[in-house]
């Protein structure tokens, strides 16, 4: 795999992640970012849930509406996704790309391919990575634009890796694995456990990733922007929330 013979000091700009991490620690709570943390976890219980092999196989057209709510791109267009391909043809898509054969690689090739002409690429890679990663976000990455989009090169990812670190490729399925083997070492620098709250593993490198583009969308944002458009300008928990698609999702109480 890439970067097997490099270490995580040679991938990884630690300096870069940790002071990505103390804005937005200046602009977050500690309480709010432990509310994402939480909203994040609940997210993944939900898709989990939902596209566990006998569930996905009787899912009704009102769960994929629900499912689909929570993929940021996506979320909008949900309902008239699900007109144009139609149920039955999106429920086949997903269980190939969830349960298929072959190299998981191939399979969100294949998933991103199926859906041209009545999707984006951008918004069917953010959809085919969101319900991979969700539905097991051990196994599978969370490649989303705002991670990385390959054809801006701008994202989060590329502000918290070396200068000089591949994470593009030939195909979407080497991109696809580039942009994962780099993931995997992001977590494991272990930065993401100093604002996750909740949120273990991956997904507490998701609340990190999300931070760095908030932080970054947030600087920009205030610095082009009009003070009456700043007015309006969502505070950066909210902006994290919205592009991890968990924006008022609802919480279980625990105990």
């Amino acid at each position: 795999m890439l970067y097997d013979s490099l270490t995580v000091q040679e991938v990884v700009d630690s300096e870069s992640s940790a002071e990505f991490l103390k804005e937005a620690t200046k602009l977050a709570t500690s309480r709010e970012l432990e509310n994402i943390a939480q909203r994040l976890e609940a997210k993944q219980e939900l898709f989990a849930e939902l596209l566990a092999p006998r569930r996905l196989a009787a899912l009704a057209k009102t769960d994929f509406v629900l499912l689909l709510s929570h993929v940021f791109s996506i979320r909008r267009k949900a309902r008239k996704l699900l007109r144009l391909v139609g149920v039955e043809p999106f429920r086949q898509q997903t269980q190939e790309l969830l349960y298929g054969k072959g190299d998981v690689a191939d399979r969100f090739e294949c998933f991103v391919t199926a859906f041209e002409g009545r999707l984006d690429e951008r918004r069917a890679i953010n959809l085919a990575s969101e319900l991979l990663h969700f539905h097991d976000p051990d196994q599978y990455c969370l490649w989303t634009n705002w991670v990385w989009d390959p054809a801006t090169g701008s994202g989060a990812l590329p502000m918290v890796v070396q200068e000089g670190v591949e994470i593009g490729g030939a195909s979407t399925a080497e991109r696809y694995c580039n942009v994962g083997a780099a993931l995997l070492q992001v977590n494991e620098v272990g930065h993401a456990r100093n604002i996750s709250g909740n949120a273990t593993g991956m997904l507490g490198t998701n609340l990190l990733l999300a931070c760095v583009h908030a932080v970054y969308m947030y600087t920009v944002f205030r610095l082009k922007l009009s003070d009456e458009f700043n007015r309006i300008l969502p505070e950066l928990p909210e902006l994290v929330e919205r592009v991890l698609g968990v924006h008022k999702m609802e919480v279980a109480a625990s105990g």
